[in-house]
């Protein structure tokens, strides 16, 4: 059971049952206590339970929207997406350092890797435990953590990209357009896209066929600069994009 999905398992159990002791939600979810326990602090910290003295409760009127809505992110075309992913983890060779987007399908990529000695770079808020998990070398990028958005935001964090040299970079998107190019809503984001693609020497973008002929605000990066992997064929006009099919 991925991270996202055990999280949300977790929240809908104590909001039916208001208090559960660990041992309970060991049980019901078949994982171990140090996992559990991890998994009770970081949600205590996001304000969705309470910790108490051997389990855990609900947390009455708690704000779990903007929670709901990564979970909605991650389990929207999951399929697709852990097609795409399975793909993008081929692409990894031993000893290879990268980069890894704070999208979900970049997140999905983790479990797939089997690459050796690797270092991974992350924005992803949600990645960085499932990397370290695996025992794969991981560099938090620091800065404000945004859970809403599955991502650490920070003032220097384009100024440390700038530094670093990645073999391979693996990034979302929220639009591929003719004209725009590769798109995001965020400028942020779309800054720290910018940045990683010129750190690189090879770069993907992971979408699904959702994410074509949609053009959003800010353009992080034209057809020239990263190699697109989806799951299926997709009407698109534009022959300058080059496509990897997940097959």
């Amino acid at each position: 059971m991925i991270l996202i999905d055990r999280w949300m398992k977790i929240l809908e159990y104590l909001k039916e049952k208001k208090f559960a002791t660990v041992e309970e939600m060991m049980e019901n979810f078949k994982i171990s206590r140090s996992t559990l326990r991890r998994d009770l602090i970081a949600m205590e910290e996001r304000g969705h339970i309470k910790r108490t003295r051997g389990g855990a409760e609900i947390v009455e009127q708690n704000n779990i929207d903007a929670y709901c809505d990564i979970e909605k992110i991650f389990t929207n075309k999951k399929e697709e997406k852990i097609r795409i992913a399975k793909k993008a983890a081929e692409i990894i060779k031993d000893n290879d350092v990268i980069f890894i987007d704070s999208g979900s399908t970049c997140y999905f990529m983790i479990d797939y890797i089997n690459a050796k000695n690797i270092t991974v770079v992350t924005n992803g808020i949600l990645h960085i435990q499932r990397l370290m998990e695996k025992g794969i070398n991981t560099y938090i990028l620091g800065g404000y953590a945004k859970p809403e958005l599955n991502l650490i935001e920070g003032e220097d964090i384009v100024k440390k990209i700038n530094d670093m040299n990645f073999d391979i970079a693996f990034l979302g998107t929220m639009g591929i357009d003719t004209k725009g190019g590769f798109t995001t809503d965020m400028l942020s984001d779309g800054q720290v896209k910018k940045a990683v693609i010129a750190s690189s020497d090879k770069c993907y973008v992971l979408a699904d066929t959702s994410k074509f002929n949609i053009k959003r605000f800010y353009t992080y990066g034209e057809f020239s600069q990263a190699i697109v992997i989806t799951e299926a064929k997709i009407d698109f006009e534009d022959k300058n994009l080059n496509i990897i099919y997940a097959t």
